[in-house]
Order: C-alpha cells, then structure tokens, then sequence
C-alpha cells in the first residue's frame, strides 16, 4: 500500500497548490460582493464545462478504481520472485543491451528528478490569478488518467525488472512484488505527462515569448533526464520508459487541449452523451 500512497500523493501535489492559490484572492477581488467566482467562466485561454469534466474524471476513477481492487483488494496477477536471478537470454535483444544492475543512489535521484519535473507547472503561476484553480483542476485530470494508464498496465503484464537479471537487487521490492511491475515506467509517465502539460499550456498563454523555449527545454530535460534514471537505477528498460513517455505526453496535451477555447469560434471542443456514443463537436 506504501506505493499506491506515494503514487496518490504525487498525482494531486500540483493540483493542491494550484487549488489553494487560486482561492487566495487579492482584497480588491474579495471586498466587491458583487464579484462571483465561476469555475466555469470562460478563462483568456481555456475554458472547463462540467459535462466534459464528469467524463475525464469520471474515466481516471474508473481505471484507479479498476486498478486499486484488482491489485490491492483482489491481489490478482501478483507473481512471487522465484528466488534465483533469471536468464537474460530472455529479454530482447535491445532491451538487453542496456540492462543494468540496481542502484539505490540513482533511484532515489530518479525519484528527485521526477518530483521536480512534477513541479513544472508552476511556472504558470504568472497567469490570471482566476484562472488558476481551472488551470489545478485539468493538471490533476492529466495526472489521474495518466496514473490509471500506467498502472493497468503495470497489472496486465508481468514483467520483470532488469535488477532481476543480476545480483544484489532489492529485497523489498522482491517480497512485495514491484520485482515484475516494469512495464510501463510509472516515474517517466509522470515527468512527461508533467513536462508536456507545463510546455503546452505555456505555449498557449504565450505564443510569442521566447521563455516558452526555456520551459519546453528545461521540463523535457528534467523529463530525460528522469528516464534515463530509470534505466541506469536498473528499474526500467528502454522500452519501458519509451512507453511510459508516449503515456505521459498523451495525457499531458490531451487533457488541455479539450479545454482549449477556439479563438475563431470562441468554443470548446465539446463532449455531449448520447445513449453510449460521444459526439465530439467544436
């Protein structure tokens, strides 16, 4: 359960801060009683509609909640370490050639790394103040679909750590079964999804500021540079983290890029449910 913890933890840090700041109003926003806070006003950029979000979260419990009962509840597809270091004739050939032994120096920077990247996002705090609870709110839609991803597919398919294939891995994670859950790399899933909300939303707000080269140089590095930690911790192998980045990524323009307001139309991109169909319409 320590894991699953730390994942739910990490998955609304951001939106958390978000949150919080955006109810701390400045005293002329507050002293007008007139003035409401709509959390579906349309912001300078992008814009949340209630339907639209019922389905994203709605999707993201659905894939935790599968995850959490089949996993923690049922403890279904849990594989026991068998005790001996396993063949690396196994593995394919290109994942084999970057196999490397464990490093809990190299892991736990990974973990750092990946922390910060997390934190990217804040660099949209020079935004509206009003818009940032909107801004929180999709940036924790991204990292709960983006969460429930990964570890689906952690859940159906068993694999086998590289630290598996040579000697001095970690106990703990043998006894408590994190030894076969490599596929995909839940740390770059993160840092991407992270670095690629941060990078196209800033974009969006700042079409023609150069620091926009700065914030998608500086969080993809921060993104790189987790997942090459992950290998060289012998956590991941390259086809881990390579899956793991086109998760994030997915889940980091996705997620925004439904709430983005038309400037021609001046609308969304909007979800109506029809019996079990979705008509998608700007």
């Amino acid at each position: 359960m320590k894991k699953a913890g730390i994942s739910l933890i990490l998955l609304f840090l951001s939106f958390t801060l978000f949150a919080q700041a955006a109810y701390d109003q400045d005293e002329e926003y507050t002293s007008d009683p007139k003035k409401e806070f709509d959390l579906f006003a349309p912001g300078s950029v992008f814009q949340l509609d209630l339907t639209k979000e019922s389905v994203i979260i709605g999707t993201g419990l659905l894939l935790n909640g599968t995850w959490l009962l089949c996993d923690k509840g049922l403890k279904l597809n849990h594989e026991r370490y068998p005790n001996q270091i396993l063949d690396s004739n196994d593995v394919n050939a290109f994942d084999r050639n970057f196999m490397k032994p464990y490093s809990h120096t190299l892991d736990v920077t990974g973990d750092i790394v990946m922390a910060v990247t997390l934190l990217t996002p804040l660099c949209l705090c020079q935004t509206d103040k009003n818009e940032w609870l909107q801004l929180g709110i999709m940036y924790g839609e991204t990292m709960l679909l983006a969460n429930g991803i990964k570890e689906i597919g952690k859940l159906c398919v068993n694999r086998p750590r590289p630290y598996s294939y040579f000697q001095g891995g970690p106990d703990k994670k043998y006894k408590n079964g994190d030894w076969a859950k490599s596929w995909p790399s839940g740390h770059t899933t993160f840092a991407f999804a992270g670095a690629t909300f941060a990078s196209y939303v800033f974009a969006q707000y700042y079409p023609d500021s150069t620091w926009k080269y700065v914030v998608i140089a500086g969080s993809y590095s921060l993104a790189c540079t987790t997942a090459v930690l992950r290998i060289q911790s012998g956590n991941h192998f390259v086809t881990d983290v390579l899956t793991g980045a086109v998760i994030g990524t997915a889940c980091g323009f996705f997620v925004p890029w439904l709430h983005l307001i038309n400037e021609q139309t001046g609308r969304t991109l909007t979800i109506t449910p029809t019996s079990l169909n979705f008509n998608f319409t700007f």
